[in-house]
């Protein structure tokens, strides 16, 4: 796919020699705002109040998505009720209605030593979920194996379900739940060795973003920085658990939360970016631990956490064509940056819109790029000529640049739309990035295209 991407690059190049261009250099912003599927999340647990004031307010603060655990205690020995399946589904509702996404997990214990479920209870269950999480599984960002002891943490199980053979068992359950896009995090590395009948080496360029199973398994970190194992995140060998993480985490969702420091473990900057850089977290839990949390925004460096959790993608420059004739094409060449610490993790699309300044009048081409492989500290550049319909009107068109939910429900949502992080690229009411460019469509002799990439009309 790459290889086809440089070629198609370079095919552009050669087509705007021909073209009259406009080369342009784009500011990056400083501005922490919001972008989907990433940045800080609220945990919400059973006693947390979710509703829209709630959550909009946590929208103010910049959260894109919370971190919603639903406690199973009741149901140890039996099926969920009813009015909590009720409750599960309207939890979904309103976290959609407010336009944000969420990390799930369910837990049936919140102290080790309690206990949590046998397996076949723990089956039936994730059973009786799959029609709510299938329902809903566009505005599910990740879930969390979660059921698995205390916490949901994958530790200190009264049935036996750390043993490899259940961890695997319920891993690939939710994994059969889930549509192949969405992801699985589990809590320790070496756990994905054990449910993977002993692979220790990580998810491979070839195999990211694949739907096969060994690609959706990903990771969540819930004692982070608190201990130089992160209190028992790292079982074995700290430096090959880490390495492996490294390559894993490129291609999977990172998360989790940090938790309150063994013994002054101390909170240094270097530590947190450079782990955090490492380890691609896309996002944390705002709420604890706060004495880490806290330190960060004492010691100045709450607000670069902040903006680089997950993905902050800006444009460099561009060379975008003047003019073009209907039927002929449009040329145009994008140089980007990734400056956040991860890559989008679930599919995105990419598309150039052409709006007509007068009449309003829109044209939309999807582009053949998947921001999952937009890396950071890797060149981003792609470049197209695209195909302009012969019926299309003369005038001048707004060039927009979108970004948008690929799932049918969040499409035209603008809160579902990635934001581009520069000064001089507006962010509109339909969730576009205004390029700031004008492409005039004008009556003169032109060459047509033969592109395979068309402008339609919408």
């Amino acid at each position: 796919m790459k290889k086809i991407f440089i070629a198609m690059f370079a095919m552009a190049i050669s087509l705007a020699a021909s073209a009259q261009m406009v080369e342009v250099s784009f500011k990056p912003s400083d501005e922490d705002f919001i972008n989907p599927e990433r940045g800080f999340a609220s945990q919400l647990g059973v006693r947390d109040k979710l509703d829209l004031e709630t959550l909009h307010a946590l929208r103010e603060k910049k959260e894109s998505m919370i971190w919603r655990q639903w406690d199973l205690r009741d149901f140890k020995n039996k099926d969920i009720s009813k009015d909590f399946l009720e409750g599960v589904s309207r939890d979904f509702d309103i976290i959609r209605e407010a336009g944000m996404k969420t990390a799930i997990r369910f837990s049936y214990c919140s102290r080790i030593g309690d206990s949590d479920a046998p397996l076949e209870v723990v089956l039936r269950h994730i059973e009786q979920l799959k029609p709510i999480i299938q329902a809903n599984s566009d505005i599910i960002a990740v879930m969390h194996c979660g059921f698995i002891g205390a916490w949901g943490e994958m530790h200190s199980s009264t049935n036996g379900l750390t043993e490899p053979e259940n961890m695997r068992a319920v891993v690939f359950a939710l994994l059969d739940v889930l549509p192949k896009e969405r992801c699985v995090e589990i809590r320790y590395p070496t756990a994905k060795a054990e449910i993977f009948d002993g692979r220790t080496t990580p998810i491979t360029y070839e195999e990211a973003f694949s739907g096969k199973p060994y690609a959706r398994v990903a990771h969540h970190n819930d004692c982070f920085l608190a201990s130089p194992t992160d209190v028992g995140t790292y079982r074995t060998d700290i430096v090959a658990e880490k390495k492996f993480l490294n390559v894993d985490t490129k291609y999977t969702p990172m998360g989790g939360e940090t938790c309150n420091p063994r013994n002054d473990y101390p909170i240094l900057r270097r530590k947190t970016i450079g782990e955090m850089e490492m380890m691609h977290w896309s996002y944390l839990n705002s709420r604890y631990s706060l004495k880490i949390i806290d330190q960060w925004v004492r010691d100045g460096y709450y607000d670069e956490v902040s903006k680089r959790l997950g993905y902050r993608l800006q444009l460099e420059a561009g060379e975008f064509q003047k003019e073009a004739v209907p039927g002929s094409s449009y040329t145009f060449n994008i140089a980007l940056s990734n400056k956040g610490f991860a890559s989008p993790f679930n599919p995105r699309m990419v598309e150039l819109i052409l709006v007509e300044k007068t009449t309003g009048e829109r044209y939309k081409a999807l582009l053949p790029q998947d921001p999952r492989f937009w890396f950071p500290g890797e060149d981003i550049e792609f470049g197209y000529s695209i195909g302009l319909p012969d019926e299309m009107a003369y005038g001048e068109y707004k060039v927009f640049m979108n970004l948008p939910d690929p799932c049918e429900r969040l499409y035209t949502r603008p809160e579902y739309s990635i934001r581009l992080a520069n000064e001089d690229v507006s962010f509109t009411e339909e969730g576009y990035n205004d390029l700031g460019i004008t492409l005039k469509v004008v009556d003169k002799p032109s060459d047509s295209h033969n592109s395979f990439l068309k402008f339609k009309r919408f």
